[in-house]
Formats: structure tokens, C-alpha cells, sequence
């Protein structure tokens, strides 16, 4: 019976991934569409919901499906990121920060919260994580007994008028960082869309959110004052938005050799040499995060602080080794298509320009330097220190 169970459940998530591939062929058309500030994919959302994919992260208890919250789902959730990205980088950013919301709360919500917003996602809500702020930032204020009041600015806010439930950060009066589920629709808030101009990822609508006392009741503040910032999961996190990126460096090689095709230049020697390039890099890629879901599905049975060191560091590199990969496949697709290929209705240019701004992830270098410093730190040859925690 047991066996059963498990095999109707791995055929669920396998029917997600599935769904996810569908879905971002479907997508390229509409990021294409809505490749402005003021609109927003809403078509692919609703695909997103009708296909579960918005309550796959919610525990079985609750309705969902475990991806990403239990051992054997990771690489499922991060080729189901990937599947987005590459079909539209504005939804697999959006997907990305509901899934990462969703984490949140089954790592930290209480029984009552993890049902309370297990419910709403299965009402629609759209949840996300607005962390980034500027100026004075966020202040999150006891009133009463049970009652908080929000305060402050947020910057880079995804999806704004889209997420109805953010995960959102606040200093508390004692010092404290503090998060809290801020119920959109009920509190007040001030939207500044002039905030954003980007060169890409532009519906993805990461405007300015200003709160004005918006009322927040218990229930909505989400584990305890600086658990947002909990290691390994708050960088480990990083692995989420590298496989989003890599699909975007997968429909470049796709629309390339499609260009190629179609202009009748599969015999040109250095055009096969970019794609030979291109096809390695990417797959360099997959490689990566197939070894990184290896690494987090054991980390999740260990749970040793050993085993969270590794496991950051390792993601480290997989953000790392990523971005440069995406960098290489962009090079290499500019050479490929020349000045005429980045013209529309092609899709490259729109893909190069939503990329580079995500690749623009915080602290790159401190990050390589965490490697750096972690395999200095270790007494152990090359062909060892990676595989040292799966030694018996």
C-alpha cells in the first residue's frame, strides 16, 4: 500500500514537470506581448494556477504535493523552474518567489498558518518575498495584543498588483527582522511604479511599495525575529532562481539553431563550433542542477550543521558556475545571429535584455569567495572535498 502511495505521488510531481515543459513553450509568445512596465503575463499566471503548479509546494497535509519541501522532489521543483524560465523569465520569476514564500511558511508557519495560507493559495492568492528595501526600509509595530502595524518601503516588489500575500521583512522595536504575511487586500499601501525603468524583466512590475499603517494580525507574522535570514535555507535558496535562469540560456540555443535553420546556414564551420559551444555550456548547466537536487534531498535527511555548511557552499558555486554559463550563451548567440538576429519579432534581444537583469543577483563575488575560502579551509585533495558527505 505504502509503495502504491508513493508511486501516485511521484507520478503527480512527474505530471508537473511535465505541465511546467507545456506551459513555457506556451509562454514565449506572451512575454513577447507583454514586454512592457505597465503589463503583466497574465495568461501564463492563470496556466500556472489551472495546472496546480501554485499549491504543488504546500505539504500533502495541507493539499499540495511536497515539490521542494521533502527528499526525491528537488530536482522536479528546479526542472519546473527551468521549464518557466525558459518559456518566459518574468513568470519564472514570479513562480520562483511564490514557491520560495511557500518554503517559508512550511519551514516556519505554525499548524494554523500553514492551513490558513495553504487555504488561500488554493483560492488563487499569488504569494511572493519582498525582502529589498531603500531609505528607512520597513518597521513592523506592536499595537495591541495581537495586532502589528506595518510600516516603510519596499523596492523591487515582484508582481506588484498580482501578489496578494507577501512575504514581507521588518525590524522590530527590539532589533529584531521580522516576517509577516501582509494580506494586500485589507491594509493600505502606497504603489510607485516611476521606481521602475529597467532594461529588462519589465512586467515583472518590481515597483515601490509603500505601507501606511497597514494593520497585520498575529496569525501573519511568520516564525520568529531573524529566521528569514536562517542558513542553509536562506542561501541555499539560490539554486531556485539559477535553474529559472538556465532556461532562459536553453531557448537561446533553441531559437538560435531555429535561426540558423531557417536562413540556411548549418554549414558555416564556426557557426556549428558556437552551437557545439553553446549545446556544452548548457548542459554543463543541467549537470549542475541535477547535482545540486543530489546535494539538497541529502541535506534534508542529514540536517547536520556540517552537512548545511557543504550545502550552501555548494549552491554557491551553482549560482555561480550558472551566470557565467548564461553570459557564455549570450555571447555566443549575439555572434551567431549578428545585428539582424536582434532585431524583432526575433526573441532574442527581449531574452538577452530579461536575462542580464536577472542575472543581477546580490553579492556575486562574496559568494565566489565563500567557495574560495571553503575549500582553503578544508584538508581535503579536490577529487575529495565535495564528496566527502556522502562517504558512509
Amino acid at each position: 500500500m505504502k509503495n502504491t502511495h508513493t508511486k501516485t505521488n511521484k507520478s503527480k510531481i512527474a505530471d508537473l514537470v511535465i505541465s511546467a515543459q507545456i506551459i513555457g513553450d506556451q509562454s514565449l509568445s506572451e512575454a513577447a506581448e507583454t514586454d512592457s512596465i505597465s503589463s503583466f503575463p497574465t495568461l501564463t499566471l492563470g496556466r500556472l494556477k489551472s495546472a496546480n503548479l501554485l499549491t504543488a509546494s504546500i505539504a500533502k497535509k495541507y493539499g499540495g504535493q511536497n515539490l521542494g519541501l521533502t527528499s526525491g522532489t528537488n530536482l522536479a521543483l528546479l526542472t519546473i523552474l527551468k521549464n518557466i524560465g525558459r518559456g518566459n523569465l518574468v513568470m519564472g520569476r514570479v513562480l520562483e518567489g511564490h514557491i520560495n514564500a511557500q518554503i517559508l511558511i512550511h519551514q516556519f508557519g505554525s499548524d494554523n498558518q500553514k492551513k490558513l495560507f495553504a487555504e488561500e493559495a488554493f483560492d488563487g492568492r499569488l504569494f511572493g518575498v519582498w525582502n529589498t528595501q531603500a531609505e528607512a526600509g520597513t518597521v513592523l509595530l506592536k499595537i495591541e495584543k495581537g495586532s502589528y502595524q506595518l510600516h516603510g518601503t519596499k523596492t523591487f516588489a515582484t508582481a506588484t498588483d498580482y501578489v496578494t500575500r507577501p512575504v514581507v521583512t521588518a525590524a522590530m522595536k527590539n532589533g529584531g527582522w521580522q516576517m509577516c504575511v501582509v494580506p494586500l487586500d485589507k491594509v493600505t499601501v502606497k504603489t510607485d511604479s516611476s521606481w521602475w525603468n529597467p532594461m529588462g524583466m519589465k512586467a515583472s512590475r518590481s515597483f515601490k511599495m509603500t505601507f501606511l499603517k497597514a494593520d497585520i494580525p498575529k496569525i501573519n507574522l511568520l516564525g520568529s525575529a531573524g529566521e528569514y535570514y536562517k542558513q542553509p535555507g536562506f542561501s541555499g535558496g539560490a539554486v531556485r532562481f539559477a535553474a529559472v535562469q538556465l532556461g532562459a540560456a536553453e531557448q537561446l540555443l533553441n531559437e538560435t539553431k531555429k535561426y540558423l535553420i531557417n536562413l540556411n546556414r548549418t554549414q558555416d564551420p564556426f557557426q556549428k563550433m558556437r552551437l557545439g559551444q553553446m549545446a556544452i555550456a548548457v548542459e554543463s548547466g543541467n549537470q549542475w542542477l541535477n547535482a545540486a537536487s543530489i546535494r539538497i534531498d541529502h541535506y534534508m535527511k542529514k540536517t547536520s550543521v556540517k552537512e548545511g555548511e557543504s550545502y550552501v557552499i555548494y549552491v554557491n558555486m551553482v549560482r555561480t558556475a550558472i551566470e557565467q554559463i548564461c553570459i557564455e550563451v549570450m555571447n555566443l548567440c549575439q555572434k551567431c545571429v549578428g545585428a539582424r538576429g536582434l532585431n524583432k519579432p526575433y526573441h532574442f534581444e527581449r531574452i538577452i535584455r530579461d536575462l542580464s537583469t536577472y542575472l543581477r543577483q546580490p553579492a556575486p563575488d562574496a559568494v565566489l569567495a565563500d567557495v574560495g575560502g571553503y575549500v582553503l579551509n578544508n584538508d581535503f585533495p579536490a577529487n575529495e572535498i565535495w564528496n566527502l558527505n556522502f562517504k558512509k
